[in-house]
This record gives structure tokens, C-alpha cells and sequence, in this order.
């Protein structure tokens, strides 16, 4: 146990984001309190746990959300959160959050693929390998207490599919004394559109050794565009058991229930005669999953041998079904001469109806110790194994409409066992100022796919050796510099591994990363950074042909530029800010020379919180530069608009809150947002079952939040 007497999770992975830039001179200050010594906690995370304290010497780039920045920065969900993180982009179609689109350092995939998505350093994913889009996404805001992003020097312990770092979202603790709070936000889309988040939690301790938390959010209304209608069930139990000084078992269960219809995109006529209108009034998305975990942790007992040391114990699983519906529009099936371009193009009467449900059954296991040997020469080892099952179902329906003949085009299966070993050693000279971590990680995964529909089946089978590098030097208290390269992989996934034949190899890419971090304060930070993917056998989608294809090799480079300012003197006010560059290139292939998709080369972001008497105000606002949705870089939007350039845009936030009521450990709050505060009107093109015209991005919305806490 890191704490003895405190209620803890070892199995926490971390990284994550807390803002932004600022002109270094601001950082000048000195505190004026006097500086207390450093507490060195060895964890069996290699990412901490998550807190902003870990920052300071982490050898990546990585940022935190706290749990201020939530609440004062009139986010709606996880999703828009992450926008103020330099290298992140949301795609948010729905403004309920409850299907995400997270792109990282230009890495874009259909329901963030590329983005290693953790709850409490559990794969949040339905299936790891196998299927890492978040088709269903079991985390909702009102139970998150901070996101810990970390885009690089984390692929060693976190794999697979970390390519584009790891995004851990941090559930609010255990409270020590008994507490229940009481949480009701309601969002006024305009319209008559209300959407409504209800959230009920009670916990804390009930011994000196058992403590146990219990969340309930429910969300339900509609979001600001017709055909919008949202009902989202998440019911979390969390435990803590401390057994004695050496042995803890950290328990969770959740049940999560989401229904969505989704309005989905416009053609230009329509977007610009009214975006709040639906012309795919079938489109609807329905999931449920049940998942558990368990984390046994045993402190060693003391050795002449190690210094400190731990052993882990992960279990978890998931049960999860989920199934998409959608217009579908097959020109041979057209009778009335007027053809589309497009199977989603919405001048068109669709001709079918389709589904796609698929289920998944998910099992991992996971043992890992941590060791530290002092000295002068200082050694941190972490090492483990992983084992996780994967059993996919996947079907695709088809009802023609106008013969109501059923068919189904797809059903298949998966099944995937896959072994993880891994080890690092952090390497500590110079009394630990200077570190070196090396580690390498093996990953050997048998995937077996059966097309039951035309009887047949093809294995895979993928062995990859995965090493990395990491370097940190602290110059002085205040500067930390650090460099890091690693290998990572994307296996190939189930909705890939088509037609019959189908060679699609393994996606791996080189990640490179290099920074320098000052923190004057334990208020203030700076951040700057340099990285480069490298990317081998990328694999995209091509509307063209209707399948993914490996597009050979590609690249994203670019600057991270964060930080956060509060003054010791002011200590009410902070500010914060940041800044990417991204540049992306296809290196082979017939669009050589060309941006990735959807990849923006500018985004800015900037946010202050100020507190004022009893008043709380928060800013947020964020830029992101044009993009492109095709892989010729297409300026001009083509007949289906699957393709054009997708122009720049800004959203500005505004947030005031009060405290209305405390006595003791009671108290009631009153809060006021503005989510896109000049109703600023942007789209998004590309997005899963209606990829054809623009998808309206939210505009305006007020919410009104309350909360009782006793």
C-alpha cells in the first residue's frame, strides 16, 4: 500500500491534461511559503496516481483535467473536455457525449480508435485487440473527477493501441466520512430541447478497513437538433478494502444502458435552410454493458534484497452489446431515375433499412511487481504479464423497404487470445536527478476470424516486440527536461478483416518525444514539446472502394506548447493556455505528400477561473485550424460530401457558480453555463453511419446546475 491509513488505487493508470501556455516571464515568481521537502511514494503505476503531482517529473508530455476545470469550465461532457488539450480533437455530433470522436496528434479513427481510453486503469474499450473504436462509451462526467492524459512515454505498461498516448478517466473517490450528494444539471438547447443529467451518490467509510462508494447518472431529454432523444443509465459501485498493513482489495462494478437516435449529417441545402433539422429519422444507437474489476495488491515484506516492493493482482471483464441502425441507400435499387452518389446521401429516399448489433464477451488477467532497489545508483523495476480474451459477434442486417426481404450481408466472429510481457527499469543517477528507463514489451496475439455467413475462416497471428526508451533529467528543482521512443501497435480489427483474403497487416508506428517542463510553483507549470510518429502500414478507410486498405507509411510531427499560471499572491485566479502545431503526411501511395484526414495544423486553447467573494466564474475557449475529410485533400465538397475542406472554428465557454449554502459537511450550490457562447455555427464530416454531407456541431446552450451535498 502506498498510504497505509488513506483509501488508494494502485491499478490507476494515469495521464492527462490541465491547459496551456503562457509567457514564461509570468512564472517568475517566487513563493513565499517555505518549501517542504519532497515525498518520493514508489507506486507499481507507472504513471502515479494521477494527480497533478505526478506531472512534475514524468518523462512525457502529459496533462490533467482536474476536477476545478470541469466544474468551472461549462464542459457538457468528457468529450468537450478534452478540447482544451494541446494534440486532442472531439468530434461532437451529439453534444450528450454519450458517442465520442477523440482524435490524438492527428490520429483519426471511427469513434476514437486510436485513443487508449481507460476508467480507473481499466481498458474502457469493448474489446482491446479486437475492437478498440468506443462504440460504446461507459463513462459519464458527473462520476469523473479529473482525466490524466498522457500522449507519450506509457506504450512499455499500456498497450496495445497506444500510439497516440493514453487517456485515463479518474472516478471521484471514496470520501473518508459518509457523504451523498444530490446533482441536477439541465441544458436548454433552445426549441423546447432540454436535456436532463440526474445524479445521485452516497458513500465513504464504513469501518476502519471497508469503505465503498455508489453512483447513479441518468441522463434524458433531447440534445439541439431534431431526431436527438438521449437516455443514458450509469450505475457504478466502487469498494475499498484495507485487509491488514500489507494486503488491499480494490473492487468495481458497473452497469451502463445508453439510447440515442442520431440525427446525423445534411447536404448543403439542407445545412444552410436549417441545421437543427434531422433527414435520417432511422439513425439510433442502443448498448448496454455490464463490467467488473478487481485489484489485489500485497506489500512485500521488508528484505535485505529490495528496498520496497509490491505485487498486483488485476482481474476484469466485460458482457456488452451494442447495435447501430441506419438509412441506406442503394442506387440499384432506385427506380425513380434520379440516382445519388452515395449509400448515406440525404437527397435521396433511403431503400433499406439496416443493423449492425454486435455482442462481446471480454476477460482480462493481469499480474505486475514493482521493485526498488536504493543506492546510489537507484533502480525502479515494473514488470508484468497480461492475458485477455476477446469473443466478438458481428452481424449487419438488411430489410429492403420496399419488398420487406430480409437479409444478412455480414456475420462473423472473432475470437482473440492474446499474451502481453513487459518490462522497465527506471535507472536513477546523480541522487536520481538523472533517470534512464529502458523496457520492452512483447505482445503475441492469435486472432481467429470466421465469416459464418460464406463458411469460412482465417487465422492471424501477430508477434511484435515493442521497446522503448525513456530519459528524464531534473537541472534543477524548477526545470525538468525529458526524451522518449517507443514502439506501439494496432492490431488489425474485426471490421477490417474483409473481403475474404483480406491482407490487412498491423499497424506500428515509432513515437518520438522530447520536452523541457518548468514548475517555479506547485501552482504554475510550463510545458513545451517536440513529436514524431511514424507510422508503418497506416490503415484508412476509402469511401472509394468501401474498405480499409494500408496506406503504407505516414507522419505526424508537431509542438505542444502548456501551461498554468496562479499567482501565490492571488491564489484565486488562474490562467491557463495552450497551443499545437501539427503537421501530417502521407509518405506512400497515390496521395503521397498529402494531409491526413481531419487533421488540424493549428489549435489553440485558453481558459481562466477566478473566484471573487463568494462567486465562481470560468472561461474556456478553444480554435482549431480547416482540416480536410479525404485523403486528396479535396478543397471543394463533392456531390455525396463525403469530401471537402472542413473550415476553422471557435467555441468560447462561460461559466458562474455559487455557493448558496454550508454548514459543516453540508452545503448547496448553484451554477449557470453558456456552452458556445456566441453560437458560433461549425460542421464535421466523416462520421460513422452517415458519413455523406455536414454533421451540425452544437451551437448555443444554457445549463443550469444545482447540487446538495450532506
Amino acid at each position: 500500500m502506498l498510504n497505509r491509513n488513506k483509501i488508494f488505487n494502485l491499478s490507476t493508470i494515469a495521464v492527462a491534461i490541465s491547459s496551456s501556455f503562457y509567457c514564461s516571464a509570468v512564472f517568475a515568481e517566487t513563493p513565499k511559503t517555505e518549501q517542504k521537502p519532497e515525498i518520493i511514494i514508489v507506486t507499481g503505476s507507472l504513471l502515479g496516481d494521477s494527480e497533478v503531482a505526478d506531472l512534475k517529473t514524468y518523462t512525457g508530455n502529459r496533462s490533467i483535467i482536474t476536477s476545478e476545470q470541469l466544474e468551472r469550465t461549462a464542459v457538457r461532457s468528457i468529450d468537450t473536455a478534452l478540447q482544451q488539450v494541446p494534440g486532442l480533437k472531439v468530434k461532437d455530433e451529439s453534444g450528450t457525449g454519450v458517442l465520442p470522436n477523440i482524435s490524438v496528434r492527428g490520429l483519426d479513427s471511427s469513434r476514437s480508435g486510436y485513443a487508449q481510453i481507460l476508467l480507473d486503469g481499466i481498458p474502457m474499450t469493448l474489446a482491446p485487440y479486437g475492437h478498440t473504436g468506443q462504440s460504446l462509451f461507459p463513462a459519464t462526467l458527473f462520476m469523473i473527477d479529473r482525466i490524466d492524459v498522457a500522449r507519450g512515454g506509457a506504450s512499455i505498461q499500456y498497450g496495445p493501441n497506444n500510439v497516440g498516448g493514453v487517456i485515463n478517466l479518474v472516478s471521484k473517490p471514496i470520501s473518508t466520512d459518509w457523504e451523498t450528494s444530490l446533482n441536477e444539471r439541465i441544458t436548454f438547447f433552445g426549441d423546447s430541447r432540454n436535456l436532463y443529467d440526474t445524479n445521485i451518490s452516497t458513500g465513504g467509510a464504513v469501518n476502519d478497513d471497508f469503505s465503498m462508494r455508489l453512483d447513479g447518472n441518468f441522463i434524458k431529454g433531447e440534445s439541439f437538433r431534431d431526431h436527438s432523444d438521449t437516455d443514458v443509465t450509469n450505475v457504478m459501485l466502487k469498494t475499498v478494502w484495507n485487509i491488514d498493513e500489507q494486503n488491499s482489495l480494490d473492487a468495481t462494478l458497473q452497469y451502463y444502458d445508453a439510447f440515442s437516435e442520431l440525427p446525423g449529417a445534411l447536404n448543403s441545402a439542407a445545412y444552410d435552410a436549417d441545421r437543427s433539422q434531422s433527414l435520417r429519422p432511422n439513425d439510433e444507437f442502443e448498448a448496454d454493458t455490464k463490467r467488473v474489476s478487481l485489484n489485489y495488491n500485497h506489500v512485500l515484506d521488508d528484505s535485505k534484497t529490495i528496498d520496497y516492493g509490491e505485487l498486483d493482482l488485476t482481474v476484469f471483464g466485460n458482457k456488452s452489446k451494442r447495435n447501430f441502425q441506419w438509412d441506406f441507400y442503394n442506387k440499384n435499387s432506385d427506380t425513380d431515375g434520379n440516382l445519388g452518389s452515395h449509400w448515406a446521401d440525404t437527397t435521396q429516399e433511403a431503400t433499406h433499412l439496416r443493423n449492425s448489433p454486435r455482442e462481446f464477451a471480454v476477460f482480462g488477467i493481469e499480474p505486475k511487481a514493482s521493485l526498488l532497489l536504493d543506492g546510489d545508483i537507484s533502480q525502479h523495476i515494473i514488470a508484468g504479464v497480461r492475458y485477455v480474451n476477446e469473443d466478438i459477434s458481428y452481424q449487419l442486417n438488411q430489410i429492403d423497404k420496399s419488398t420487406q426481404v430480409a437479409v444478412r450481408p455480414r456475420d462473423w466472429q472473432m475470437d482473440t487470445n492474446a499474451m502481453a510481457y513487459y518490462i522497465s527499469d527506471k535507472i536513477g543517477f546523480l541522487d536520481d536527478r538523472l533517470s534512464v528507463t529502458p523496457g520492452i514489451r512483447f505482445e503475441d496475439v492469435r486472432m481467429t476470424f470466421t465469416n459464418v455467413g460464406q463458411d469460412y475462416s482465417q487465422d492471424n497471428h501477430v508477434q511484435e516486440w515493442l521497446p522503448g526508451i525513456t530519459v528524464g533529467y531534473e537541472f534543477t528543482d524548477s526545470w525538468f527536461g525529458y526524451a522518449n521512443a517507443q514502439r506501439s501497435l494496432r492490431t488489425p480489427q474485426i471490421s477490417q478483416l474483409w473481403p475474404k483474403g483480406q491482407t490487412l497487416e498491423s499497424e506500428l508506428s515509432w513515437n518520438y518525444e522530447a520536452g523541457v517542463r518548468f514548475t517555479p510553483t506547485e501552482r504554475s507549470n510550463l510545458n513545451l514539446a517536440v513529436y514524431r510518429i511514424d507510422f508503418k502500414n497506416k490503415a484508412e478507410y476509402s469511401r472509394d472502394i468501401s474498405m480499409f486498405v494500408n496506406i503504407g507509411k505516414t507522419q505526424n510531427q508537431g509542438v505542444e506548447l502548456e501551461g498554468t499560471y496562479s499567482p501565490m499572491s492571488l491564489p484565486d485566479l488562474t490562467l491557463t493556455g495552450a497551443y499545437n502545431y501539427l503537421d501530417t503526411e502521407q509518405l506512400e501511395g497515390q496521395y503521397a505528400g498529402n494531409q491526413l484526414p481531419f487533421a488540424s495544423k493549428h489549435q489553440l486553447s485558453a481558459s481562466a477561473l477566478y473566484s471573487i467573494k463568494d462567486i465562481d466564474l470560468g472561461l474556456l475557449a478553444f480554435y482549431y485550424s480547416e482540416s480536410f475529410a479525404d485523403l486528396a485533400n479535396s478543397v471543394d465538397e463533392n456531390i455525396s460530401g463525403t469530401a471537402g475542406e472542413i473550415p476553422e472554428y471557435t467555441v468560447v465557454n462561460f461559466n458562474i457558480g455559487t455557493e448558496l449554502f454550508k454548514q459543516n459537511n453540508s452545503g448547496l450550490k448553484l451554477g449557470l453555463s453558456v456552452n458556445n457562447l456566441f453560437d458560433n455555427e461549425y460542421f464535421f464530416r466523416g462520421l460513422d453511419v452517415s458519413p455523406a454531407g455536414k454533421v451540425p456541431a452544437p451551437g448555443r446552450s444554457f445549463s443550469l446546475d444545482i447540487g446538495y451535498t450532506f
